[in-house]
């Protein structure tokens, strides 16, 4: 399963304005991982560049930076298994390449893991969303299911209250949680990246009053990408 996953995973798959366009998801209503999730791409986006383009003041430093270059190489050799077909760079030529990546990999670590792994409890609670075993084949012909098949289907109530408490803790805040946009190992100190730090973390505050706001009008709230409840990496 594993390998048959691998094979189609992308590099523009993992960046999340391809990924929509590519899905034809644009104009679906009422799309809030989508809605989020752009805000949040972009944000991180514009933090990146002002980074990177802080380092590196022309795309012949980055194609001189040998540290640079071989963290890309590596990722592309013993990440992606040199598979020239998911679209992972080798190397790097651009500054635009180098925040791209750097802009997917923030996003992938903290965004995207958040809108994949804070719902888990919240749908999959409920067991023929997100049965944890199945105690008989899935049925291979529309019409033929009951409520007996379904309940002799489903997993049983220790597997069930055991798949929920794992939910439970998937779900919930790691009690080290970091939100999105904080060091406290305060890596930076000069005061242009300490600035780019700032302003993001203005930019996400006001986008989590905005996505409360919006909750507050629906039945069934979209929290998941709230940036308040975003963690910068993914901690388990």
């Amino acid at each position: 399963m594993l390998k048959q996953i691998f094979s189609s995973l992308t590099y523009s798959s993992l960046c999340m304005p391809e990924n929509i366009a590519a899905r034809g998801l644009e104009s679906v209503p009422n799309f809030y991982y989508r809605d989020d999730g752009l805000r949040l791409w972009d944000i991180i986006n514009r933090f990146v560049w002002g980074i990177v383009c802080y380092y590196y003041s022309s795309d012949l430093e980055v194609q001189k930076d040998l540290e640079l270059q071989s963290w890309i190489r590596e990722i592309f050799t013993y990440g992606f298994l040199e598979h020239s077909s998911t679209g992972i760079p080798r190397s790097f030529c651009t500054v635009e390449e180098v925040v791209k990546f750097v802009t997917m990999v923030i996003f992938t670590c903290s965004a995207q893991h958040a809108a994949v792994n804070s719902g888990q409890y919240d749908f999959g609670s409920w067991i023929p969303n997100n049965p944890f075993t199945m105690q008989r084949p899935p049925p291979t012909t529309k019409g033929t299911t009951s409520e007996s098949t379904i309940l002799q289907t489903l997993p049983d109530v220790n597997v069930t209250v055991q798949g929920m408490s794992i939910f439970w803790i998937l779900s919930g805040k790691s009690s080290d949680f970091v939100n999105l946009g904080r060091y406290p190992e305060e890596y930076f100190s000069e005061s242009v990246p300490c600035q780019l730090i700032m302003d993001m973390l203005l930019e996400l505050k006001d986008l989590s009053e905005v996505i409360k706001e919006r909750n507050t009008g629906l039945d069934l709230p979209y929290t998941f990408l709230c940036p308040e409840d975003v963690e910068n990496s993914v901690s388990i």
